[in-house]
């Protein structure tokens, strides 16, 4: 049997005048592997807004604007030392992503990567 992968984490906050954002860099280590997935840290904007890393350039925000709660997965870029959101990516209202929660969750969405892989 193979062994899990390993992904090595550290939380550092910086501060400064930009979004006070938490990044991830190598040092702990936590057992990442199919059957057993991290979820990456809640954390917060300036504004906030809380929001979850998936990537260097991509994160997903959930933020209440004009009374609607919304789930933003969109890629970001760095200006004047701010992370700030791009133009690609997409706002799921809450039933929307309600129902694409529950693709997930059935199973559905992992069956058609699967077929897809063979």
């Amino acid at each position: 049997m193979e062994e899990p992968k390993v992904k090595k984490l550290k939380i550092v906050k910086e501060e400064g005048p930009s979004d006070n954002v938490v990044k991830e860099q190598e040092q702990e280590s936590a057992v990442v592997d199919d059957e057993t997935l991290t979820s990456p840290p809640l954390q917060r904007t300036d504004a906030g807004e809380a929001f979850f890393e998936l990537s260097s350039k991509r994160r997903c925000t959930v933020r209440k604007w004009k009374k609607n709660i919304l789930v933003d997965i969109r890629e970001v870029y760095e200006k004047d030392g701010k992370v700030l959101p791009g133009k690609k990516g997409i706002s799921l209202t809450l039933e929307q992503y309600e129902a694409f929660r529950s693709l997930i969750a059935d199973g559905s969405i992992d069956k058609e990567i699967e077929s897809l892989n063979s």
